[in-house]
């Protein structure tokens, strides 16, 4: 007993001595009333917010007067309990929550305009729960069933209405309806409190234990249902048990409703957001309590260590693609957006406590965030769970002027969200930005609503999330499906790395029963700029993300950059290093992208032959099916190849492309396969399956890592023309990129270290982990861009920059020449076309080039300029010997080729065994066309082919070109007719493939017959012997329809 009091001693000592309460005290105060009356006069977003709380509950309120079981007959009945599973308890929690939120809504409207007929509806409504809770317990307090569910609906509209109305309650002419009697009965203050008690008490949770989570992460529980716990807790009369109530739920906790103090604010840390997926980590209400207690006990100081919550708030708006939808990593939800609402918690918590930098920048962004949506426009509806909306805009939001000193910016190139090992890169543009904008995140931890997914990565590119992660489904019940636990939540569902078909999430640590969804945090370890810094460059950031894999053995490394070529045109270079640290059987680098086909090219856009594989249907036999490639369907996969690739998604709807780049050198197997559709996705693409590409490396991956190069682009056309690896040794370590934009050619040289060693490459010296060199050929000038993102120096030529402090310099100069490092040996394609008629004297010698340069060439004398490709026409026959050069510059590049003569066509037309027509073209320049009988039937490029044909058909053979002649040939099958075997010794077959004969006659050498056979035939056997045909050589003779004969000598032994 003597601890108990020195307890409740204690507890007084924290939140002084008792004082009654005033209300309303949740969400204004009777002092504030004027202002807020104010504000609806003068604010038309105020007075709409009022406009359409009445137009919510005004045909209810209305029809109560006269009919006040009408309303009342809608209310379910309450369950016996609180231990109802959420799934179970769905239809009973949105009803009470609609219920008790149209009461709350009169009770505000009542509070406002001071009309009865709001008071008396609210008031008959909060008595019928009045009398179902009063007699029960604590424990047995509910009223959908759900606990978790209750404090955030019915619990939190019960008491918001009570606190609005509880000074009307307990006048003494206050009548409230009984249902179970029909008859109109004074209130009961006493029964009401019993029943505000238990409320409270149910949602505080004292019954289920003390809090034994300090220090330790808890899920978001504790917080969703905060507000409904605070505010029965600030309905309950009684000073004493309310003090106690209130520490309990400020500082002591329970095991249901943890410490705000101990447990839930400590997790916050020092970024200031709660550490789960963007959606779910807003948390509004920690500032909403944050302002209540603070407001309610200053002597707390609650603020003095806190201020980063405020800070963490600012935050969610960086993390935006340029479509203003959010980045997803984890159970999040693009569209959730609670911006607007926290920038307002905020505002009023600072105007209250004097932070004039907090007001001005939630000023600020509450501006910048209105004017995105175009303008504040409220929407009040009644809502399931945590509806205050009209609460809090309508009694804490302030009027924000049109015009502000001042902007944020919320579009920083870096963003690092270190609880979900995340890195974002983005680089936007002035006008267009949802069609040009560049953004992707990289990264990867176990968190609260993680998946398992090693350092995964989201792309953004031309008005889609075109690589989109998992995200949540849209229901609690599909969170429970096969799709989410075994696709979504593991690896093969993401953009990452599976090591040797086995990476894999564990148990332990785990945030949810049998979901093996514990990782390591991917850290990051180099970026520039580094978070919510500002650039040094406009074209150039990047981040490199690190994962020391304990689960699986293995370490893994990531770098993405944004690089931007010109207003509407850059890419994203990814590069992904693993290994094991075991045994490096193979890796597969897992991509999805949304849209309707996968196109695997080589670079001049040829289709790669792919064939059935079922590689992927197999997992390591956990729970979940890790790695979860399973759900991998139509997956068929290109021989080994070391080409450079182009994999072109195409999304029809729109006509619009994410083109991913691999260079050549390395043999990996391309697997296109079709999984599950994308949550959220833009269009019709959210019901259309999923385009998947796995991509199979035998052996490591670190020293020959990944290295891909994304361009979105709205047309097949990319800006991207070539990409090559950069070697230092036998590492890659980076990669040539040759884009053409508007007239110009781009090219990057892309240096990404898996150290900070020095490297040497053409007129390259680079001592750091990443750095660009860009040269940008245009007008017989080059502008070059020196970018050094971390590292020592970068040297181009003649100049250096050298890394500050933080590793990081840029410059830019221009050379009054063309740059060029190296042609790649196959550079050129050089095509001669001979001359089409004899003394025409019209060859051409046609130059493509791969790469874009200021190109020179002399031929007879003639000097001729291109950049890509050029025609050299009417050159006579003859051997040409000439020498490419740039302009400017040193190089040449020559060659010898011969424009043949005209040729006319020859060839050979002939009947064949299959009764069809034999067509062999030795010269003559494709195409050829075939005439049959006067009409053409056939245009072809082959040189050897067959056509249909009958006996006496006339067959012509021609070019495009006429002086180049023609083969022709009359068909006749009989002048091929067979006689086998040949010699024989007794029987013997004689046979035409495509026509009878009309009569047939055998002669002997002395000319006389001695077989005859006037039978209209194609085929018969004779027997020699019985035609007492002796050894010696014969002459069988057939003859046609029209007389013609044809000849066969044959043998017989």
């Amino acid at each position: 007993m003597k601890k108990l009091l020195l307890g409740l001693f204690l507890l007084k000592v924290v939140f002084l001595s008792a004082q009654s309460l005033e209300h309303p005290v949740i969400w204004t105060t009777p002092e504030e009333k004027p202002e807020v009356l104010s504000k609806i006069q003068n604010h038309s977003w105020a007075s709409a917010i009022v406009s359409q709380v009445k137009g919510i509950v005004d045909s209810k309120v209305n029809s109560h007067v006269t009919n006040p079981e009408a309303f009342l007959n809608t209310i379910p009945a309450l369950a016996a309990d609180d231990n109802v599973s959420e799934a179970d308890a769905g239809s009973a929690i949105a009803a009470h929550a609609s219920i008790l939120n149209h009461a709350s809504y009169a009770a505000m409207i009542y509070y406002i305009s001071g009309e009865e007929k709001y008071a008396q509806f609210s008031a008959d409504v909060l008595w019928y729960y009045i009398e179902q809770i009063a007699p029960r317990r604590p424990d047995n307090t509910a009223m959908s069933g759900n606990y978790f569910a209750d404090p955030r609906t019915g619990y939190l509209q019960f008491a918001i209405a009570y606190d609005f109305m509880v000074n009307y309650l307990k006048e003494p002419e206050t009548r409230v309806y009984q249902k179970s009697s029909g008859n109109k009965i004074p209130f009961d203050n006493v029964k009401a409190q019993q029943a505000v008690h238990n409320i409270a008490a149910n949602a505080l949770g004292e019954f289920t234990g003390v809090d034994n989570r300090y220090g330790r992460t808890v899920s978001n529980h504790p917080i969703l249902t905060a507000p409904g716990c605070l505010f029965s807790i600030l309905c309950v009369e009684d000073d004493a048990e309310r003090e106690r109530m209130l520490n309990i739920f400020w500082e002591t906790g329970t095991k249901r409703q943890n410490s705000f103090t101990k447990t839930i604010l400590p997790i916050f840390g020092e970024q200031g957001i709660w550490p789960e997926p963007i959606s779910y980590s807003f948390m509004p209400n920690v500032t909403m309590v944050l302002n209540i207690v603070d407001r309610l006990k200053p002597e707390l100081n609650v603020m003095d260590n806190y201020t980063n919550i405020l800070d963490g708030n600012f935050l969610f708006d960086n993390l935006r693609h340029p479509n203003r939808t959010f980045v997803r990593f984890g159970d999040s939800k693009r569209y959730s957006d609670q911006t607007r609402k926290v920038y307002r918690y905020t505002h009023n918590l600072a105007s209250r406590k004097g932070l004039a930098d907090y007001v001005q920048k939630a000023e600020i962004a509450l501006r910048q965030g209105y004017d995105a949506v175009g303008g504040y426009t409220p929407n009040i509806t009644i809502r399931t769970y945590e509806n205050v909306d009209a609460f809090e805009q309508l009694f804490w939001a302030k009027d924000i002027p049109n015009t502000i000193d001042g902007e944020i910016d919320f579009e920083k190139p870096t963003v690092i969200i270190k609880h979900a090992g995340v890195a974002l890169q983005r680089n936007y543009v002035e006008q267009n930005n949802e069609d040009y904008g560049l953004c992707g995140i990289i990264g990867g931890a176990h968190y609260v609503h993680s998946h398992v997914t090693g350092i995964t990565m989201e792309l953004y590119g031309a008005n889609y999330i075109m690589a989109p992660g998992a995200g949540l489904p849209q229901t609690v019940a599909q969170r429970k499906l096969p799709e989410h636990t075994d696709y979504f939540w593991r690896h093969a569902g993401n953009n990452t790395m599976i090591v040797n078909g086995t990476t894999h999430g564990i148990q332990p640590g785990s945030w949810n029963s049998d979901s093996y969804l514990w990782m390591n945090t991917t850290v990051n370890v180099a970026a520039e700029p580094k978070h919510l810094e500002d650039p040094i460059a406009s074209n150039f950031s990047f981040a490199t993300q690190f994962l020391d894999d304990t689960v699986n053995n293995d370490q893994q490394k990531r770098t993405l950059s944004t690089i931007r070529t010109s207003e509407t045109t850059g890419y994203y270079f990814d590069m992904f290093r693993s290994k094991s640290l075991g045994v490096n059987n193979f890796h597969d680098y897992i991509y999805h992208n949304i849209g309707d086909a996968t196109n695997i090219m080589r670079m001049d856009g040829t289709i790669l032959g792919v064939s059935p594989t079922n590689r992927y249907q197999n997992d390591i036999g956990d729970l979940r099916k890790s790695p979860g490639w399973r759900f991998f369907e139509n997956t068929n996969v290109t021989q080994p190849t070391a080409e450079a690739i182009h994999v072109r998604f195409d999304l029809d709807e729109t006509n619009t492309y994410m083109n991913m780049f691999a260079p050549s050198g390395v043999v990996r197997e391309y697997t296109k396969a079709l999984g599950p559709a994308t949550r959220e996705a833009k269009g019709g693409y959210i019901n259309k399956k999923t385009q998947i590409l796995a991509i199979r490396q035998q052996g490591e991956a670190w020293d020959k890592p990944y290295v891909h190069i994304f361009e979105p682009s709205k047309a097949t056309n990319a800006s991207v023309k070539s990409v090559s690896h950069i070697f230092n040794g036998d590492e890659i370590i980076g990669a040539k990129v040759v884009s053409e934009v508007n007239d110009s050619k781009i090219t990057d040289y892309i240096l990404s270290n898996s150290s900070s060693a020095t490297i040497a490459h053409l007129d390259i010296n680079f001592t750091g982990e990443f750095g660009i060199v860009r040269t940008e050929l245009k007008d017989g000038k080059t502008k070059v861009s020196l970018y050094l993102g971390k590292g020592d120096s970068l040297e181009f030529l003649d100049e250096t920059i050298t890394g500050d402090a933080e590793g990081k310099a840029y410059r830019e100069f221009t050379l009054d020449y063309e740059y060029f490092s190296e042609i790649p040996a196959n550079n050129f394609t050089i095509e001669a076309i001979g001359e089409t008629c004899t003394g025409k004297n019209n060859g051409n010698i046609v130059i493509n080039a791969l790469e874009k340069f200021n190109y020179e060439v002399s031929i007879n004398g003639n000097a001729y300029s291109f950049t890509n490709q050029t025609a050299i026409e009417d050159l006579t026959p003859g051997t040409y010997d000439f020498c490419i050069g740039i302009s400017g510059n040193d190089f040449e590049q020559c060659y010898q080729v011969v424009i043949e003569e005209a040729v006319s066509i020859t060839g050979k037309i002939s009947p064949n065994k299959n009764g069809k027509v034999a067509i062999t073209v030795n010269k003559g320049e494709a195409p050829y066309k075939v005439i049959k009988n006067g009409r053409l039937v056939l245009e072809t490029y082959s040189a050897n082919f067959e056509l249909d044909a009958a006996q006496g058909d006339e067959i012509e053979v021609k070019t495009n070109i006429e002086c180049q002649g023609v083969m022709s040939s009359k068909i006749d099958f009989l002048s091929e007719f067979e006689v086998y075997p040949n010699p024989t010794t007794n029987s013997f077959t004689i046979k035409s493939y495509g026509t009878n004969w009309k009569n047939l006659n055998i002669y002997n050498t002395l000319g006389v017959k001695v077989y005859s056979n006037n039978t209209v035939q194609n085929s018969v056997i004779i027997n020699a012997k019985e035609q007492k045909m002796t050894n010696g050589m014969y002459f069988i003779v057939v003859q046609d329809q029209k007389g013609n004969q044809f000849t066969q000598k044959l043998i017989v032994d």
